[in-house]
């Protein structure tokens, strides 16, 4: 049996000694700062967003339907960058910039479709609270159209109004509607629905210019604008080629 001599003892005491020090400084060492979580990557422009309603007529389940569009297509971004804010209808549409139809289907009553909703990234980081960032990793900057890739949203008219005004939109079928809807978008600075039935629309018009300047450029547009009813809400009216 081999016999341990003194020096050994000794080398052996001085290795665990080390050991036993080592530990100790490491559980003195303070802790790895945790990295930094980066910011949440979205999407400002959201795609094959379901878009369906059914309402008494096909023009008002089309609205509903776009609602429901940009809340779902909003839903995604909140839930990207962990916003957990509720938003009203109004609050949601002041943040899209465009909304481009993939696919749709309209019945008398019933519209279902699938939409892609382009968001003003500025006015997203304001609700979000600059906690978003684009795809990529890198911050969207103020006002652009949306991650790269992304189809270009429709354009909208820069500035204020120059002028406010009620209206009522006359048509005689879903089509007609959505033809005069698509020219005011294009040819006005702002459009709000503020009734809609089957026949006819309220709507409150932000002008690029005064009223009767404005109906000269909507005519070379193909719409008409001339004087209502002078009631409340019908102080102009909107058509199509002629029809008043």
């Amino acid at each position: 049996m081999p016999v341990r001599t003194r020096p050994a003892r000794a080398r052996g005491k001085n290795h665990a000694a080390a050991i036993l020090a080592t530990v100790m400084l490491a559980c003195a060492l303070p802790a790895a700062p945790h990295a930094q979580e980066a910011p949440a990557a979205v999407s400002y422009s959201q795609r094959g967003v379901p878009a369906e309603a059914t309402a008494e007529n096909g023009v008002i389940a089309r609205e509903r339907a776009f609602v429901a569009g940009r809340r779902a297509a909003w839903d995604r971004i909140a839930s990207a960058a962990g916003v957990t804010r509720s938003l009203s209808d109004q609050q949601i549409e002041s943040m899209v910039t465009s909304i481009i139809i993939e696919e749709e289907r309209t019945s008398p009553t019933r519209y279902t479709g699938r939409i892609t909703v382009n968001f003003n990234p500025g006015r997203v980081r304001a609700i979000t609270g600059g906690s978003a960032t684009a795809e990529g990793g890198t911050p969207a900057a103020p006002g652009a159209p949306g991650a790269p890739g992304d189809p270009p949203p429709r354009p909208v008219a820069a500035g204020p109004a120059a002028a406010t005004i009620e209206a009522v939109a006359l048509y005689g079928s879903l089509n007609e509607w959505l033809e005069i809807r698509r020219r005011l978008v294009a040819n006005t600075a702002r459009l709000e629905v503020v009734a809609i039935s089957t026949d006819r629309a309220r709507l409150r018009l932000g002008l690029r210019a005064p009223p009767a300047v404005a109906a000269e450029e909507l005519a070379r547009q193909g719409l008409t604008m001339s004087p209502g009813s002078g009631a409340p809400g019908d102080a102009w009216r909107v058509g199509l080629g002629g029809r008043s």
